[in-house]
């Protein structure tokens, strides 16, 4: 995680690998704690943007940012030797894969409760990313145009969902079985949604409905596609189709 580069050190020919494994690794130990904690089961799961974001954080915050300086001249100094013992654990790459996850853990968990605000609240702070890009004079004004019409159309998919979805969702005919109780724990993500729902997605099942019958499976399941370079939607569409 920490950037070799930015610290000083040599850059070395096989970081992008290091840090691909890095990201896998990160990703497997966030969907076992998902897994394994009832109070995270619910989270969804890991983004693209969202490792981004910890990237981001990580590199330009902690590492570089945070790191204590050496003889700093403040009212109430932090001893040296505690210094050198942060340098050396921000220098160290086996502690990235834990600070990686907890980051993740920490910016799902920061989420869920900004989730929690008010339908005003989110309304104003999304007009507020709104009036940002259309007023963002440094973008060509193609490029605006062609990103407000992508969320133009991801709002009427949405909307149309609303409108047109049923109240309750899905309705399995008998409660299904659950992924972490699966007899064959061989059997992969993809296998076992082949298995247990594939057969209800001609009958309407959506992502939101295997989501409200298995948190942790629907995280699994994400978590392989992304590892696999599959869209989840190849399998199981996001939304319910529109009823003319």
């Amino acid at each position: 995680m920490a950037s070799r580069k930015q610290q000083g050190m040599p850059a070395s020919a096989t970081q992008p690998s290091a840090d691909a494994k890095q990201t896998e690794q990160a990703l497997i130990l966030y969907n076992e704690l998902l897994m394994s904690r009832n109070r995270l089961a619910a989270l969804p799961p890991v983004t693209r943007q969202d490792l981004e974001v910890v990237r981001h954080a990580l590199h330009e915050v902690v590492w570089f940012f945070m790191t204590p300086p050496k003889r700093a001249k403040t009212a109430l100094p932090l001893r040296e030797e505690v210094k050198a013992e942060l340098r050396c654990a921000a220098e160290s790459r086996p502690i990235d894969l834990y600070v990686e996850t907890v980051a993740l853990i920490a910016l799902k968990l920061g989420r869920r409760q900004e989730s929690s605000r008010s339908l005003a609240s989110d309304t104003d702070a999304l007009t507020d990313l709104l009036d940002t890009l259309t007023f963002d004079h440094r973008r060509p004004k193609r490029a605006i145009m062609e990103t407000l019409r992508r969320l133009k159309n991801n709002i009427d998919a949405r909307i149309a969902y609303v409108q047109n979805a049923r109240s309750k969702g899905f309705t399995f005919p008998h409660p299904v079985e659950s992924y972490a109780e699966r007899k064959d724990k061989t059997e992969k993500p993809n296998q076992f949604f082949g298995r247990v729902y594939a057969k209800y997605v001609p009958l309407g099942l959506t992502q939101a409905d295997i989501r409200r019958a298995d948190p942790a499976f629907y995280n699994v399941f994400h978590v392989w596609c992304s590892r696999n370079h599959r869209r989840p939607e190849s399998f199981v569409p996001a939304l319910r189709p529109r009823r003319d």
